[in-house]
Formats: structure tokens, C-alpha cells, sequence
């Protein structure tokens, strides 16, 4: 198994990130984008592989190897690892596996994405950020720790919507995703970023999701380099 590659510190960032619509919900990678280059002064490009689709179906799609192999990658975030929402089921964590593997053979630091809870699922989040850390444990991968964090914040900030449909992201949701992500990526604190106008949030909401990431993550490690 090899280890996972360590690039808090290049130059620039290159982040790809797959997955189905999850990885869009609010323009995810330009969120992201926008908290890298603000909190790093760093190059930064993210971007969205074509297609949606769970990982095992993306082995054979045509495009997702393509466009792993299509640039020199710092960072590939994967998300849609099929689990079983009431947790009576078990899928294959193989693709995933192979997807990280491949990551790091390339020289790209994997980040798995263990998706939010749906609304109202207090015990949703935990679980499938429990089931990536057993894929992290079989191959070794950062894991980001999405479902704690939204699990912290939607308990001290009830008022807020984290959700649109029930179960994809608002853009409360989509920021908070992205400031774990950008702790991840940069070696950064999320919470020593400033209040950025051009994300259509209050400055107070925007402090409060920042403290929330960085908590999480002094809890929560992701990556063991």
C-alpha cells in the first residue's frame, strides 16, 4: 500500500473533484477555489470531472480515467461510494479502493468524501464517515470528516439550513463542506480565513462555519502522512 502523497505544500493546487451531484451542489469546486486562493495567495484551479455516477460505475465510463490521468493533480477529491441509507446493507468498497490507489500512483493526495447527512438523519453523517475511514484503513486516504462537521454545526446553529431538498447542500452546507476540504488541501486553519463578501452568506454566519471546520478537524484528523 503506499503512502499517501503530501502536497499541503505545492506550489500550486490542482484539485479534481468526482463524484454524482454532490460534488456540485453550489458550485462546490468554485467555492473551494475561491477559499484556496484566498488563504493561500496560491494558484488554484478546481475542477469538476465529467459525469455523475457512483465510483464503481465510473471504472469503466470512459471519462473519469481520463480525466485523473488528463493533468498532474495535487489533490483528487472522490465522493459516491454506494452505502446503504438505513445501514441494513453493504456495498463494495473495491472501486474506491482502486480510485485511491490510482491517486497516489499518479501522485495526487486522495480525499475521500463521505457525503452530509440527509436532513433529520441524526445518525446518518457518523456512519458513513465511519465507513470511509474502514476504505482509508484498507488503502490508506485522507478521509474529511463531512458528516461530523455538519453533524456539529447543524446542532449549534439550528436555525440555519443546511440542506435545500432534504438532501443536497444549500450554500450554508456547501461552504461548510468546502472549509474542511480547504484545511485539508492547504495545512491551514479554516478559521483564520477572513469574511468573504463574494460568498453570499453573512459575515457572522460565515465566522461561525469556519470555527466549525477547524473544530472538527482539531477532533477529527484526516490525513496520516
Amino acid at each position: 500500500m503506499l503512502p499517501i502523497p503530501d502536497n499541503r505544500y505545492a506550489d500550486q493546487y490542482q484539485v479534481l473533484l468526482v463524484g454524482n451531484s454532490h460534488v456540485s451542489s453550489n458550485n462546490l469546486a468554485s467555492v473551494l477555489s475561491t477559499l484556496l486562493k484566498q488563504g493561500t495567495g496560491k494558484t488554484t484551479v478546481a475542477t469538476l470531472a465529467p459525469g455523475w455516477g457512483y465510483l464503481d460505475e465510473r471504472l469503466n465510463d470512459g471519462v473519469t480515467l481520463a480525466a485523473l490521468q488528463s493533468k498532474n493533480w495535487s489533490h483528487v477529491i472522490w465522493q459516491a461510494q454506494k452505502y446503504s441509507t438505513t445501514g441494513q446493507y453493504s456495498y463494495s468498497t473495491a472501486a474506491s479502493e482502486y480510485w485511491i490507489a490510482l491517486s497516489k500512483q499518479l501522485a495526487a493526495t486522495p480525499i475521500m468524501f463521505p457525503e452530509h447527512p440527509q436532513r433529520g438523519n441524526a445518525e446518518e453523517g457518523m456512519r458513513v464517515y465511519l465507513l470511509h475511514l474502514g476504505i482509508a484503513g484498507r488503502e490508506a486516504s485522507c478521509v474529511a470528516p463531512i458528516g461530523p462537521a455538519w453533524d456539529n454545526a447543524v446542532g449549534m446553529l439550528p436555525q440555519t439550513s443546511f440542506h435545500t431538498d432534504g438532501n443536497h447542500a444549500s450554500l450554508a452546507g456547501t461552504l461548510l463542506t468546502a472549509l474542511v476540504f480547504y484545511e485539508i488541501i492547504s495545512g491551514g486553519s479554516a478559521d483564520e480565513l477572513p469574511y468573504m463578501p463574494q460568498i453570499a452568506l453573512a459575515e457572522q454566519l460565515q465566522a461561525q462555519l469556519r470555527q466549525t471546520a477547524s473544530a472538527t478537524l482539531q477532533q477529527y484528523s484526516a490525513c496520516t502522512y
